[in-house]
């Protein structure tokens, strides 16, 4: 590979971003997990009010746990601000608040993987660690003419061997960064603009008219499907909601939901709670929402509270529902 064209290449070509300007490994760090599963132009609004509202490790550290599930409102896979968060709090307490400068210290953060450690050595503090992502593998694979199941962990483990070796003999700042611009802009999974590509000379998916089959990435198991009742529970005061405990979305709120197919099965089974609820609108409103791993079915059904109460239900006024960190899923609700 011609690693030197590759970052007079990005040199030149890359985009302005307001995290690539800056060589502060918390930037770095909080644009690297906004990243993840998202994409830039999503992240940019977030990224600036974020450091606007949370400029160092400490400032993070203080944040409350709400406000600051609100102010990533929007931007999914919560859990990885949770692990933000908790790493913010670890540095403070063990660091003094001084974002960790060795790979072993920043690996061992909740949150940061062998991919965000190599990308904040390399682009933060210039060291040569390999970061590895799905630009990166998109890029390799299609060069090399590795046809190999870039699902399997094993094989995204030769890609990132490869990846080090060429990181040895790098700017690792500048490499690290031109194999992500060179995904996203050039190289990208779909119409990929191989005559702009700086690697083209030697590309095997090129020169071979592979780049639609490269990287061979099997196919997913298919989505769960859970089909819900969702109550939108109304109060003198406002309405009812639930903060939720399980991992996924874990610390937003949510209207009550129940998985279950029959509005009558979940007013029922409430009733023996001794809650007791009246139907306002006996046709509900179907939402869908996409995970990685589930598709929700929301039947939404809109509900009068006559008596009782669940000891899981949180009263929020009409006019603090929009102030509550809410998942994309019910916010659109």
């Amino acid at each position: 590979m011609n690693i030197n064209k590759l970052e007079k290449w990005y040199l030149k070509n890359h985009r302005k971003l307001p995290f690539r300007e800056s060589k502060d490994p918390y930037k770095i760090w909080v644009s690297e997990i906004m990243l993840q599963q998202t994409q830039v132009e999503t992240v940019l609004p977030f990224f600036e009010r974020f450091i606007f509202k949370y400029p160092d490790v400490t400032t993070l550290a203080n944040a409350n746990e709400e406000v600051l599930h609100k102010d990533v409102e929007g931007l999914g896979y919560y859990r990885r601000f949770r692990n933000m968060h908790l790493s913010a709090k670890l540095i403070v307490e063990k660091c003094s608040g001084i974002f960790p400068i060795t790979y072993q210290q920043i690996i061992s953060l909740p949150g940061i993987g062998k991919y965000t450690a190599g990308a904040i050595m390399s682009i933060a503090y210039d060291k040569p660690y390999s970061a590895l992502d799905g630009n990166v593998v998109r890029v390799l694979s299609r060069y090399l003419g590795i046809d190999s199941d870039m699902r399997l962990e094993k094989n995204k483990k030769q890609l990132d061997q490869i990846n080090q070796e060429n990181i040895n003999q790098s700017h690792p700042a500048i490499y690290t960064q031109a194999m992500m611009e060179l995904g996203a802009l050039v190289c990208r999974p779909k119409n990929p603009s191989c005559e702009m590509c700086p690697l083209n000379d030697y590309c095997f998916a090129f020169e071979n008219q592979l780049m639609s089959s490269l990287p061979m990435i099997s196919k997913l198991k298919k989505q769960q499907i859970i089909s819900y009742i969702t109550l939108i529970i109304h109060t003198k005061n406002g309405y009812l909601l639930n903060k939720r405990k399980e991992s996924l979305l874990y610390g937003m709120y949510e209207y009550p939901q129940f998985e279950s197919e029959s509005i009558y099965t979940v007013l029922n089974e409430l009733q023996e709670l001794n809650i007791e609820l009246e139907l306002i609108d006996h046709n509900p409103q179907v939402y869908k929402h996409n995970f990685t791993h589930q598709i929700w079915i929301m039947n939404v059904y809109q509900v009068r509270l006559i008596r009782g109460k669940h000891p899981k239900w949180i009263e929020v006024s009409k006019q603090k529902l929009s102030e509550v960190p809410m998942a994309i899923a019910h916010r659109k609700i």
